[in-house]
């Protein structure tokens, strides 16, 4: 089982690396498959590209936002 774990996370830190960047992308994908399926939010379904590149752009923003702002990556004056 171990060996298993070890497995997971090899592919999720190469893939991914970033849990943040993990979770708004899975987002705005279920946000996109649920404008694809749902009739009620059929108007946006011309959006969809625009609400795509909105939300992987706000979820790499966000990643390199905390990167910038932690205590470990500012220059010493």
């Amino acid at each position: 089982m171990n060996i298993v774990l070890r497995v997971i996370l090899a592919v999720y830190n190469f893939f991914v690396g970033d849990l943040v960047i993990l979770i708004g992308v899975s987002l705005t994908m279920i946000l996109l498959a649920l404008i694809a399926f749902l009739g009620a939010l059929a108007a946006l379904h011309g959006a969809s590209g625009a609400i795509l590149i909105a939300g992987v752009l706000l979820t790499l923003l966000t990643t390199l936002g905390r990167e910038v702002l932690r205590p470990e990556n500012k220059q010493k004056a």
